[in-house]
């Protein structure tokens, strides 16, 4: 494979790895946008919810006990098909 191939596979795949990351961001933003929604978060001031999360990230990185009570609660909270009503059976 000549060098000019070569260097142009790896300028195709680093464009390629640029926008899975860009795409795999905004997927996250749009889940900690749904998570703050399904927790009522946006009534809640924007310092008080920025210093929250500040104290759950540190939290996080010190494996404070906390951490699994939040996770247990948070599963609930993410659970596919929460909030929906079941469809009653036809008859």
């Amino acid at each position: 494979m000549a060098p000019s191939t070569r260097i142009k596979d790896i300028e195709a795949q680093i464009n390629s790895l640029q926008s899975r990351k860009r795409k795999l961001e905004d997927r996250r933003k749009e889940q900690i946008i749904t998570i703050l929604s399904r927790c009522g978060a946006n009534s809640v001031p924007d310092d008080i919810l920025a210093g929250a999360i500040l104290d759950a990230v540190k939290a996080f990185t010190h494996n404070d006990p906390r951490i699994t009570q939040w996770q247990q609660t948070g599963t609930k909270i993410l659970k596919p098909g929460r909030g929906k009503k079941k469809m009653p059976a036809s008859a």
